[in-house]
């Protein structure tokens, strides 16, 4: 069977000013570096504790991630399909 293997993170979390924020799956955060969450927040990421981890989700944030996971899943199905239609069956 044919796959496709790993396609990498759809968003890149951290804990920053009192949530858990997603970031866009580029570029993995860094402590000290000024990004934009998916929610439109901009902040100056730290380097998390472990208790930092336990803090709420964003609900925008997971809102998007979610968005953008079911896009990527739609687009893998969709190159599947056309792999399937092109070569036969072993790419379902």
């Amino acid at each position: 069977m044919f796959s496709i293997g790993w396609r990498g993170p759809v968003v890149w979390w951290n804990p920053i000013a009192g949530y858990r924020h997603a970031f866009g799956p580029d570029t993995p955060p860094r402590p000290e570096e000024h990004r934009d969450t998916l929610c439109g927040v901009s902040v100056t990421l730290t380097e998390p504790s472990d208790a930092d981890w336990l803090l709420p989700t964003c609900d925008s944030c997971m809102a998007e991630a979610l968005v953008r996971g079911e896009n990527r899943e739609q687009r893998h199905r969709d190159a599947r399909r056309r792999l399937h239609d092109q070569f036969g069956t072993e790419f379902l």
